[in-house]
């Protein structure tokens, strides 16, 4: 009977871990417990810098990468997506980067490519003639606000500020 109670302690236990604070105070970060400062642009701002550059910059913080036809898209965590032709995979050259902040993923269709912009999805095509990047859709606020490295806490923001990346604390 002592071992059925002590299973039932422990599985509720375990079952109540997900209702541990994790310095979320009603969508407020609790002041003292942030090893992180977010980096917040206005709407406005957030929305006008999405661009392509054709100068290529070096890989600092990579994550996910995706692959179509020739090209390797690279993110660098928050930043965008590297540009990188492989047409001679013994020799592939980073060509360029694709400026999209807040960003962790994305994903291409037929010419379509789809990107997690900090809380929106947009979907964008890029003009290969002229080297220009032109969004077609942008859906605001799909996605939660991006968490700190330490976890899943959250800043507060006015309506029309966006957390597009978080830097150490002084």
């Amino acid at each position: 009977m002592k071992k059925i109670k002590l299973v039932i302690f422990v599985a509720t236990i375990l079952l109540f871990q997900n209702c541990i604070n994790w310095g979320i105070d009603g969508g407020e970060v609790i002041e003292g417990r942030m090893n992180y400062e977010p980096v917040v642009i206005q709407r406005s701002e957030f929305e006008a810098s999405t661009f392509i550059e054709n100068t290529p910059r070096s890989i600092e913080n990579s994550g996910k990468i995706y692959v179509k036809g020739n090209f390797i898209f690279i993110n660098e965590v928050n930043k965008g997506f590297h540009v990188i032709n492989n047409t001679d995979p013994a020799n592939p050259v980073n060509i360029g980067f694709i400026q999209v902040l807040g960003s962790s993923d994305l994903s291409i269709k037929n010419t379509v490519f789809y990107a997690n912009n900090a809380r929106d999805l947009i979907a964008f095509t890029l003009d290969e003639s002229n080297e220009s990047l032109t969004i077609t859709k942008r859906i605001a606020n799909v996605f939660p606000q991006i968490w700190t490295p330490d976890g899943p806490v959250y800043f507060g923001v006015g309506e029309d500020e966006i957390v597009v990346d978080w830097i150490p604390a002084d």
